[in-house]
């Protein structure tokens, strides 16, 4: 319960009684970071059937997206799209890893970070309007749980660093992300379940049938990949995995595992 605690006040806007020992609990047990995501995730699902589902508010799917996602952003204090942009910053400078370094500390933001970040929402937003309307609830919750299995990933193929992050970098191994994914997997399938029970009494939400398995399976693939390939470009470029990178990671694969969502279902 603790590491929970200092997760929910560390990773969004709600403020909790939390003590040292809980924030030593999350570290030791970052592989429960999914729980966060399934809050983000059922605030985007609730808030784009609201607003984009025609019997409801009805506005365009892209306008809902924007407004959700600000909500999302807000609700985290803009803590991991400041990650990514630390991140652009110092993958984009020049020069030996020093330089990458330095440009990642730096607390001034530089084009090439504004613009790596920038490209980051700009995806997300369009690939979440662009979800048909019918699995958008479902595919919008997996997404962000699935983004902090990135985060889970990264910090177990990652080299801890000497920052906030470094104990949950050092503290996470294989184990820990098997664990994060099997904690994933338990999430999605009972927010699965409850869309399934939901369906029978109204036409907002659809399930996806046969097919969502084949989805889920993918996008797990999928954000433990991004994690690990979040890794190693921190570990050429930084030496380590930092807090700023753990926040470009969950950007990432959300990008990443909404990409593929898009992908299969144009295709299944």
């Amino acid at each position: 319960m603790g590491a929970l605690k200092g997760m929910f006040s560390f990773f969004t806007m709600i403020r909790l009684d939390i003590t040292q020992e809980d924030m030593d609990a999350m570290d030791r047990k970052f592989w429960m970071v999914p729980a966060v995501g399934a809050l983000y995730g059922l605030i985007a699902a609730v808030m784009m059937t609201v607003l984009a589902h025609p019997q409801c508010i009805g506005l365009n799917p892209l306008v809902a997206s924007v407004i959700t996602f600000f909500v999302i952003f807000s609700f985290n204090r803009f803590l991991h799209i400041d990650g990514t942009i630390d991140t652009g910053d110092g993958l984009v400078v020049a020069g030996t890893r020093e330089d990458h370094l330095r440009a990642l500390k730096d607390s001034r933001i530089g084009a090439g970070g504004m613009a790596f970040a920038l490209m980051v929402i700009l995806m997300s937003i369009t690939m979440a309007a662009s979800i048909p309307f019918l699995f958008v609830a479902i595919l919008l919750f997996c997404s962000e749980v699935l983004a902090k299995v990135g985060m889970v990933s990264a910090a177990a193929f990652g080299e801890p660093g000497d920052g906030m992050a470094g104990n949950s970098v050092r503290n996470t191994n294989s184990l820990s992300l098997l664990l994060a994914i099997i904690t994933a997997a338990a999430m999605i399938l009972a927010f699965g379940a409850l869309i399934c029970m939901l369906e029978e009494h109204t036409s907002f939400l659809v399930a996806l049938g046969n097919d969502f398995s084949i989805l889920i399976c993918a996008a797990l693939i999928v954000s433990v990949l991004t994690g690990l390939l979040m890794s190693c470009v921190a570990k050429k470029n930084f030496g380590m995995v930092n807090g700023d990178v753990l926040g470009a990671a969950n950007e990432i694969t959300r990008v990443t595992v909404l990409l593929t969502f898009l992908i299969l279902i144009s295709v299944l």
